[in-house]
């Protein structure tokens, strides 16, 4: 699928989402909104936690010529995060009809489960659309991405619209129901791909549950990094939280929503398409890596460029369908919130770039550290400038971020090393 389909489905997509929080507000109050909100929330954390570090390296391993083994890890990965889920799901069980917790809490078992569900199956349609970004059916991927982002949303604005849908419990069915039948698809698309290379148990078997246990160990570091990341994207809101008053605080997190979406298109339009062709041109030994990277490099930097640019040009009427001021003081911080999510989006190109490389371990310590230094300077601007401190803080923690990152990745073409060779040419050969 060609990359301007692809921004067009992700704008389809951002357009319905932010719609249907308009819709859920209207047609069932804010409270519906707030438990919206949470299951928002929590399935963002439970994408960063439940890959339990395996996602950056058997993507990776999804990538290479010859994927036999990694299609193996992967199918025993989706046994493992099911058993995950049931874990978690019995704690949390136990937890909620506990008489401690039933004295203060206010969540109904349905809002439970809904909150639940939607994170378990934003988690496993976020880890089996990456296989299919991975194994470079880049259209399916799309689709499939389209599918779990904006197809449901828009389902759920008719279903709200026409009263069919009437509680966000049903919005939630139809989050996660929607989920279920994209995962389902890509399953699909793994075995067909898995017929295509006559996987099966045979003498390799054995070779092949050394290298599951083996993904755990090379993908730990970059999940340790992926939390860190985490907090470096949203650390500031929280500072922020013990500084600015909440209206402020709201306004601040208006910003850098609208902000966000362009990190958000880039990735799902170049990012995930970069990695896998990244991880290829290494494997297959044809020295196109460096000139793949530039070139995602740049595409990430237009696109970036160009949707900030329509951001900025539409920001009044934007803001004033939020019912939140659009003066100058607000263009600024909007101004350096898009500036540090267009430094996000090339730093995303930089991180499939080191894995591509196997880089984990340097970019788990550069990362660490980067955190350490950023978290003082954030809350020094913050205290200090108020939520355009906050907006600087964020730009601040991206610039250390795409520094250190384009540092690692460019000093292992100075040296002239290329780890992903060693050990990885059998397996692509």
């Amino acid at each position: 699928m060609h990359v301007l389909a692809r921004i067009a489905l992700r704008c389809v997509s951002l357009a319905l989402k932010f719609a249907l929080t308009i819709i859920v507000t209207r047609t069932l109050g804010l409270a519906a909104v707030a438990d919206y909100g949470l299951a928002l929330a929590i399935s963002v954390v439970a994408s960063k936690f439940l890959g339990l570090g395996f996602s950056a390296e058997i993507n990776r391993r999804l990538s290479l010529a010859n994927p036999a083994d990694a299609i193996y890890g992967a199918r025993r990965l989706l046994l493992l995060y099911c058993a995950v889920y049931a874990v978690i799901a019995a704690v949390v069980m136990i937890v909620y009809e506990s008489a401690a917790f039933s004295a203060f809490s206010r969540i109904t078992p349905g809002i439970l489960w809904g909150v639940m569900l939607v994170a378990f199956s934003e988690h496993a349609g976020l880890e089996t659309t990456s296989y299919i970004f991975s194994l470079h059916r880049h259209g399916e991927g799309a689709l499939l991405l389209f599918i779990r982002t904006g197809a449901w949303a828009a389902a759920a604005i008719i279903g709200l619209v026409t009263g069919v849908v009437d509680s966000v419990e049903a919005v939630f069915a139809l989050w996660y129901g929607t989920n279920v039948v994209a995962v389902a698809a890509a399953c699909w698309c793994l075995s067909r791909r898995s017929r295509e290379l006559g996987l099966g148990w045979g003498p390799h078997a054995e070779r092949r549950m050394d290298s599951f246990r083996s993904v755990w160990i090379e993908g730990l570091p970059f999940f340790l990094s992926t939390i860190v990341l985490s907090g470096l994207q949203y650390g500031e809101r929280f500072l922020a939280s013990n500084v600015l008053s909440a209206d402020t605080l709201g306004g601040y997190v208006f910003a850098w929503s609208v902000s966000n979406s362009i990190q958000t298109i880039a990735y799902a339009t170049i990012v995930v398409t970069a990695g896998p062709r990244l991880v290829r041109s290494l494997s297959a030994g044809d020295n196109r890596y460096w000139s793949t990277l530039g070139r995602s490099l740049l595409s990430s930097a237009v696109v970036t460029f160009l949707a900030a640019g329509v951001i900025l040009m539409a920001h009044k009427p934007i803001f004033r369908l939020a019912h939140e001021p659009a003066g100058s003081h607000e263009f600024r911080m909007l101004f350096i919130l898009l500036v540090s999510f267009v430094l996000r989006s090339i730093a995303d190109v930089c991180w499939v770039g080191a894995i591509a490389l196997r880089l984990g371990k340097q970019v788990a310590v550069a990362i660490i550290f980067a955190a350490a230094v950023s978290i003082p300077v954030e809350w020094v601007l913050i205290s200090r400038l108020g939520e355009i401190g906050a907006a600087l803080a964020h730009l601040a923690a991206s610039t250390g971020i795409v520094a250190i990152l384009v540092f690692i990745v460019m000093r292992t073409r100075a040296v002239g090393s290329t780890p992903l060779l060693n050990g990885d040419t059998r397996r692509a050969s």
